[in-house]
């Protein structure tokens, strides 16, 4: 039985090839030009701006100089208010001479944390801002070539000399 589909099988196939009505082939055209081709980059160029800033590092009298005067006021007004008043009053007038020589104290102990009295140092500080710049680049070039009258191109990434083309022919 393999005796008989074997040659059968090898018939079929070279008639089938025999009654084709069309085939192609790989031709090699010549091409007329290539034209570059450029596309538009935008990129973020990183700039940075640097400056000076003046800067209070401390003050001569170290900042407690109000402080110490505010309880110290307090203190003395107290007393002073305490002395003033009598009775149910005598309470009132401790607490506002208290009140009184707080305010007082801390103003005069500020007047000894002055700027004058204070230090500086200078320090310089830097900011980065992004500026968008545009640019041309060579992205590829169009290869155009003709062929039985008509013109035809591809892109590549160099110019070529030659475009292969399949043609098919039909009998």
């Amino acid at each position: 039985m393999s005796k008989i589909i074997l040659p059968m099988a090898l018939s079929v196939l070279v008639s089938s090839a025999l009654m084709a009505e069309s085939f192609s082939i790989v031709e090699y055209v010549n091409v007329t030009r290539s034209t570059p081709i450029y596309s538009t980059v935008q990129e973020d160029i990183p700039s940075e701006r640097c400056y000076d800033v003046k800067e209070e590092v401390s003050s001569a009298g170290g900042g407690h100089s109000d402080v110490v005067g505010a309880v110290v006021g307090g203190a003395l007004g107290g007393v002073l208010g305490h002395q003033v008043g009598g009775g149910k009053g005598k309470t009132a007038a401790t607490v506002g001479g208290a009140v009184l020589g707080t305010l007082a104290g801390q103003n005069v102990g500020s007047k000894y944390n002055t700027p004058q009295n204070a230090t500086y140092r200078v320090v310089r500080k830097c900011e980065v801002t992004n500026t968008v710049e545009s640019r041309r680049v060579l992205s590829g070039y169009n290869n155009i070539a003709k062929v039985k009258g008509k013109e035809i191109s591809i892109e590549s990434d160099q110019p070529l000399k030659q475009i292969p083309v399949t043609i098919t022919y039909s009998y």
